[in-house]
């Protein structure tokens, strides 16, 4: 099984703010504002707004208001009526959904063909982190809190049922290949695997773990504050993080992907350190070469979901 530690939410650059972790402890991560530019919208089917994400959830529109309100010019630089780009989408209450929804996240480019090229595939499972901080109060508004720490943070996760991909059209195998006995007519439909634009990954019904009896969904999100979700170090800016020892990369075990200079690297006691690099969205651990990782996902999910 592989783990896929999978960037996502408001960042620096698309959002400007930490989602919030709210005086009661509560958890939500913002979806970055769609990448059109708001007067040339994405098409009808992909349109949704800060606003339209309280179908029986908490109400974005004014959260992402008070969260990116700025004093001087006296307005949030981004609306409630602003389009977001919502993926990973992951709380069936969040918009009215057909029959059959589930849980589901794509990717493309460079970042799509890492996954595949790192072998992620149906049964593996993505855990979704983001910058985070607490909230405070403040007559009615929130804002946040100077004395707490910018971490990193698990907030949701999805376990791949399926996985659909689009490649690009432009036909690739080459002519002197038609004449093989397993290449039909229709030529234009073979398309190079190696060179992915996007792909999906829709969630299994049921999370499926060795050793976890508590049921829950294949896809969705931890609603509250546990320390167990937390990644960064304690005291430590959040790309340094601070996990279980035994995901530290000995020479015989792959590294988590992105991360093969044993410079960012620290161990001792129960903890590895690793610094994060700050390129890449998607950070892939192959488990099979870590025994104990079914057990932290077991405990992790006792805990926190």
């Amino acid at each position: 099984m592989k783990i896929i530690f999978s960037r996502k939410g408001f960042d620096a650059r698309y959002g400007g703010v930490a989602s919030p972790i709210f005086p009661d402890g509560r958890l939500r991560s913002l979806p970055i504002p769609s990448l059109g530019d708001q007067r040339d919208p994405p098409p009808p089917r992909y349109r949704v707004t800060y606003d339209d994400l309280g179908n029986d959830t908490d109400d974005l529109g004014t959260m992402v208001e008070d969260l990116t309100f700025n004093h001087r010019k006296g307005k949030p630089r981004i609306k409630r009526t602003d389009f977001c780009h919502l993926d990973p989408d992951l709380i069936r209450g969040d918009l009215v959904r057909k029959e059959g929804w589930l849980p589901i996240f794509g990717q493309s480019d460079k970042a799509c063909a890492h996954l595949l090229n790192q072998g992620v595939r149906e049964g593996d499972l993505f855990l979704f982190f983001g910058w985070f901080h607490r909230l405070q109060d403040a007559n009615g508004h929130f804002k946040s809190d100077p004395k707490r720490q910018d971490v990193h943070l698990i907030f949701g996760w999805l376990q791949v049922g399926e996985v659909w991909g689009w490649f690009n059209a432009e036909p690739v195998l080459p002519k002197w290949a038609n004449d093989h006995a397993h290449v039909r007519g229709d030529r234009d439909g073979y398309c190079n695997l190696r060179k992915p634009v996007d792909a999906v990954f829709i969630a299994r019904r049921r999370l499926e773990l060795p050793g976890l009896s508590t049921r829950l969904p294949g896809g969705g999100v931890f609603t509250e504050f546990h320390k167990k979700l937390l990644l960064t170090g304690p005291g430590e800016t959040r790309c340094n993080w601070r996990l279980p020892a035994w995901m530290y990369p000995f020479p015989d075990k792959p590294p988590l992907s992105h991360h093969k200079d044993k410079k960012r690297w620290g161990t001792g006691g129960r903890w590895a350190t690793v610094k994060t690099v700050g390129y890449g969205q998607e950070f892939v651990l192959d488990a099979d070469y870590y025994p104990r990782a079914t057990d932290w996902l077991v405990e992790l999910f006792k805990s926190a979901a």
